[in-house]
């Protein structure tokens, strides 16, 4: 069954997949982002999640004791917090993800860099449902990947 999706720029494009699978995965994608961000974010501004003890001295320690006491950890879950609600809405998907995308490159580099991969899975499988939300709302973000860009002018 050959489906037309969205337009990217003047181009239809075709899909044999089922709209009806498609939709569904999509929400529940939506769904399983947005909540765990707005729980993480909320999780942030006001702790109610237990928190693995770090290390005394080590390197995660030490950037935390600067990020906690500098309020940067609270800005940071105030974008966890608008982006996953954003994301949840529906609507304004693209603009949930778009704020979140930053968060999830420090989340992996935070894991990557300073923890050595441990704790990654989390930030790993938020990522997959970022890339596949983004790819499920490419039209949104195909403006943006242009070579012909001009100010606009009234």
């Amino acid at each position: 069954m050959e489906v037309l999706q969205p337009e990217i720029g003047n181009q239809k494009v075709k899909s044999h997949q089922n709209p009806k699978n498609v939709k569904t995965t999509i929400v529940i994608s939506r769904f399983i982002l947005g909540l765990g961000f707005v729980v993480f974010g909320l999780n942030i501004l006001h702790p109610f999640l237990p928190q693995p003890p770090i290390p005394e001295g080590s390197l995660p320690a030490r950037f935390m004791g600067v990020m906690g006491p500098s309020h940067w950890m609270a800005l940071v879950g105030i974008f966890q917090l608008f982006g996953g609600v954003f994301v949840l809405f529906g609507r304004t998907t693209p603009i949930g993800l778009t704020l979140l995308g930053p968060v999830l490159v420090n989340i992996l580099a935070f894991h990557v860099l300073l923890m050595g991969g441990a704790g990654i899975a989390p930030g790993l499988v938020f990522s997959a449902l970022e890339l596949f939300l983004i790819y499920a709302y490419r039209s949104y973000f195909a403006p943006i990947f242009t070579m012909n860009a001009v100010p606009t002018s009234k």
